[in-house]
């Protein structure tokens, strides 16, 4: 519980700063230039989760501080390696004329920043590992603050591209604190051990990262395809409005995922029968929580943002209420959606990932096929929603079915 509170806290502070940076930002820049972000965002994200091939699992289930090093160390020169070698694969696309309306400022700038990410998210697991906790907290207000400062600071010499030069920038300053911090547990990782581990528990690459991989396309794809089949200003709304309900969304997945995956962990080596009583009083505690959140933006907030916000920002209440049940059911089970790695039903993340994934191809051949961008909007907030509850009742039931082994 102290634990969960540290992070609580610096996810709380983190999370007003952001979420009143980007009511600032969003009337400083304009629906236009958060569009072209959203679809920036979008492409740092899916790339991100690739360049770690999800191996930073490895560090925080690791038995002892040595294998955990070993796998920080490899993530360290990897996970460059990976974004490196996909660059060249664009690089190749681009120069046999194959991505001619393509914004190439944007994708480079992506590929930079998902390198940033994906280290961030190893430095993350370590010190997870570590059970720094009070240090991730503070380096979360810490990154806030400056890529909202330089956010700010740039608008005024890029007017178009400044979100996402102060965002990788930002994020680069972080991770050379991180590293700062870990200086000591830098150096060569011994390959024998790494390959002796993957060949004892291989369902990550299997079933996890293509699984984790496809999700990120299902989540992410939605400002990208906004941006090509409507108008960058209403992928902009929508990378608006998903970024305002999301920001409760990581504040308890943040305060509590990380504290839990630990806890979870522990628990299924000794005292298994308590992981069910653990996860239902969780759960339950995340969604009054979310619900209460929900009802106040979709009510108080949403006549402020109305008068605050541009003409241009149409559709923002539409979003924001029908795309508020797939952020609740998502609370329900994110928070908690390590006990696929703890429980080893890698592949069931990659059979539902594969469903999301459709359901976003299915909404956006919808409505562009209609011309209603609220159409598509519907399909995937109603079908996206009743999958993450199904995802829900069925973990539990494994919980429950541990009760009896």
């Amino acid at each position: 519980m102290k634990n969960i509170l540290i992070m609580f806290r610096g996810t709380v502070i983190s999370q007003i700063v952001a979420i009143l940076g980007s009511l600032y930002l969003a009337k400083l820049y304009g629906a236009n230039a958060y569009g072209i972000f959203g679809v920036f965002i979008s492409i740092t994200s899916i790339f991100s989760i690739i360049n770690t091939l999800q191996l930073e699992k490895n560090v925080v289930t690791a038995k002892t501080i040595d294998k955990s090093k070993n796998w920080y160390a490899f993530l360290t020169f990897s996970s460059p390696l990976v974004a490196g070698l996909f660059l060249l694969v664009f690089y190749g696309l681009y120069k046999a004329d194959l991505l001619q309306n393509i914004d190439t400022n944007v994708v480079l700038w992506s590929f930079l920043g998902s390198v940033f990410v994906a280290l961030f998210v190893v430095n993350e697991s370590f010190f997870i590992y570590r059970k720094k906790f009070k240090l991730l907290s503070n380096s979360k207000v810490l990154l806030t603050f400056i890529n909202v400062a330089l956010q700010v600071i740039l608008f005024y010499k890029y007017q178009f591209y400044g979100l996402i030069y102060g965002y990788v920038i930002s994020q680069c300053i972080i991770v050379l604190y991180f590293y700062v911090n870990n200086i000591k547990f830098v150096g060569f990782p011994v390959q024998n051990d790494i390959k002796n581990d993957l060949k004892a528990n291989n369902t990550i690459i299997k079933f996890l990262l293509p699984g984790n991989a496809i999700n990120a396309f299902a989540i992410h794809l939605m400002p990208i395809f906004i941006a090509a089949f409507f108008s960058e200003e209403q992928a902009g709304v929508y990378f608006f409005v998903t970024k305002l309900l999301t920001a409760p969304l990581f504040l308890i997945s943040s305060s509590v995922s990380q504290v839990y995956f630990q806890k979870a962990s522990e628990l299924y080596h000794s005292k298994r029968t308590d992981i069910l009583k653990m996860t239902k009083k969780i759960v339950k505690g995340n969604l009054l929580i979310m619900l209460f959140i929900l009802l106040l933006i979709n009510t108080v907030a949403m006549y402020f943002l109305e008068w605050y916000l541009d003409p241009e920002w149409e559709n923002i209440r539409f979003f924001t209420l029908i795309l508020s049940f797939l952020i609740l059911a998502r609370t329900s089970f994110n928070p908690i959606s390590s006990l696929m790695i703890i429980l080893n039903k890698n592949h069931i993340s990659l059979w539902f990932n594969i469903y999301l994934f459709l359901v976003n191809i299915i909404a956006i051949y919808v409505g562009y096929v209609y011309a209603d961008i609220t159409i598509a909007v519907s399909i995937l907030s109603l079908f996206g929603g009743v999958g993450y509850l199904v995802l829900l009742l069925y973990f539990l039931k494994l919980l429950k079915n541990l009760e009896n082994v």
